[in-house]
């Protein structure tokens, strides 16, 4: 049989037009959409009409930067270049473009440095810059991060940001010196079409004579702003009248902030430890974020909250508090109460110790609450009689999740533990299944998930009393540690389910 002509195969992706493989390329790295311009001719020019231009350090890939800038180098070139380089050359690609008629709108701009050194790396931040507001697209997101490191340094996993700048480590902006920290173009203050920006390590001077007016912003992120008390933020915050998302973390000298007029949705403070005062109009808001130390009554004021609540409320401390503060408890759970009529509660337990869980009408009632996440170690049975209070204060609840993993490494003494490390366990009886009742068990809750069982005896204990109370329970997930086999597994998964309604849908992982 005599054979047909061999078929020619279409190479349909290189048929698209340059925008549009421009986009597709968009959501790669910037490095691996380069390499694009290697599969063939049709690719050589395609990386100019890419609209996302992003590159990241790792950290500590400026270790050595120092002691070049001072001692070594002569041309004063960053020991790692990459990203200068990288930025340079993918900027370059959309001039060439623009010369050739083909130039394509700058949707976002993005880098991260491990270590911002102002005598090398300034003068091309503000040649970016530049070119970015110049040739921006009608919508502008911007995420500039001149350090890469934690936020906080209260915790005792955080490493210490000075090993690189050798800042002094009593000075509130401990990462840079005055002199070191990038002073933000004023130009981009009155950006028409910048719709996100996310500033960490920099610094911010508005003056009264500047032109501050972002009309489109609606997502404001600010990280370790440098030399502010909070006068520049409060007007870049004012200025902004569609902002619906505000992010502060580490602004040290940050103390009182009134941004009443502008409504937001979502809202997080973290780690502004020397903060005061906050007035935040609260009569939209669907989400707000707490992590810090443990919150002074006046701290967070919540203006306009609607009667239903916040739908979402997260809580978390990053400094311990011990078990004989009670000045502390008393504040903490003054601050909860604020989220009262809320109807989703995150709070991290692992930094609370147990008393401020557990005092006799100390919590405050969450009548609407339907939604409840605790998370943090899971080892004293003091936090039994602690869960057992929450329930007794959410009558209405629908969804349990426990997740009783280690949030971060080198954890301190926290309120699940504590009790095992003071010997306080010691004559403490678990409660059978009729003490432990609640209302939400009998009639509501209907899910229950529980992250990192690992079936020691207080999570066993605990997980007998839940399930073998929960009588109209529908389903539960169960989420085993890595750290034992499949039989010791299948032993627990048995376990749970012979405690578990027998209607329920159950799921181990």
């Amino acid at each position: 049989m005599a054979e047909g002509p061999p078929s020619t195969s279409r190479d349909r992706i290189s048929e698209l037009p340059d925008d549009v493989l421009g986009h597709i390329l968009s959501y790669l790295p910037n490095d691996e959409a380069g390499r694009a311009a290697a599969l063939a001719r049709r690719w050589r020019d395609i990386f100019g009409h890419v609209h996302t231009v992003s590159f990241q350090e790792t950290e500590g890939e400026r270790g050595a930067d120092w002691d070049t800038y001072y001692y070594e180098a002569t041309e004063r070139k960053s020991c790692s270049g990459a990203l200068l380089d990288g930025i340079n050359a993918a900027l370059l690609c959309r001039r060439r473009r623009r010369s050739a008629g083909g130039h394509v709108p700058l949707r976002t701009f993005r880098f991260a440095f491990d270590d911002f050194m102002p005598g090398w790396d300034g003068f091309h931040v503000d040649q970016w810059l530049r070119y970015v507001l110049e040739y921006a697209g009608p919508e502008l997101n911007l995420d500039l991060r001149f350090a890469i490191g934690p936020i906080c340094t209260r915790t005792q996993c955080s490493v210490d940001v000075n090993r690189r700048t050798g800042a002094d480590a009593g000075n509130d902006d401990y990462s840079f010196s005055k002199e070191g920290a990038y002073l933000l173009p004023r130009r981009l203050f009155s950006c028409a079409t910048l719709k996100t920006l996310c500033l960490a390590h920099c610094r911010l001077k508005l003056l009264d004579a500047d032109s501050v007016h972002l009309p489109a912003l609606e997502t404001l992120r600010l990280t370790s702003i440098h030399h502010d008390p909070g006068k520049s933020i409060q007007r870049l915050i004012l200025s902004s009248p569609r902002l619906a998302d505000l992010t502060l973390e580490d602004i040290r000298r940050l103390k009182t902030l009134s941004i009443l007029p502008t409504r937001l949705r979502r809202f997080a403070l973290r780690c502004c430890h020397n903060a005061q005062s906050i007035h935040v109009d609260a009569s939209e808001m669907v989400a707000v974020e707490y992590h810090g130390g443990a919150p002074s009554k006046s701290l967070l004021t919540l203006h306009g909250a609607p009667p239903q609540g916040i739908p979402l409320c997260t809580v978390d401390l990053c400094t311990p508090v011990s078990k004989n503060n009670a000045k502390h408890h008393a504040a903490f759970r003054r601050f909860l109460s604020s989220f009262s009529a809320s109807k989703r509660l995150h709070l991290h337990h692992g930094r609370l110790h147990t008393a401020c869980l557990t005092a006799t009408g100390g919590l405050p009632l969450f009548p609407q609450m339907t939604t409840l996440v605790l998370q943090g170690r899971v080892e004293s049975r003091w936090f039994v009689s602690a869960l057992h209070n929450i329930l007794d204060r959410t009558p209405n609840l629908e969804v349990l999740s426990l997740y009783m993993a280690e949030k971060e490494q080198g954890r301190v003494t926290t309120a699940s533990d504590d009790g095992q490390r003071d010997g306080n366990d010691v004559g403490v009886d678990d409660p059978d299944e009729a003490s432990f009742s609640a209302t939400c068990l009998r009639v509501r809750i209907r899910k229950i998930n529980m992250v990192h069982y690992d079936g020691n005896e207080t999570q066993r204990t605990l997980a007998r009393l839940l399930f073998r109370n929960a009588n109209v329970l529908e389903r539960l997930c169960v989420v085993f540690t890595t750290e034992y086999c499949f039989p010791v597994q299948t032993r627990l998964r048995k376990e749970i389910e012979s405690w578990a309604r027998a209607g329920s849908k159950k799921t181990f992982l």
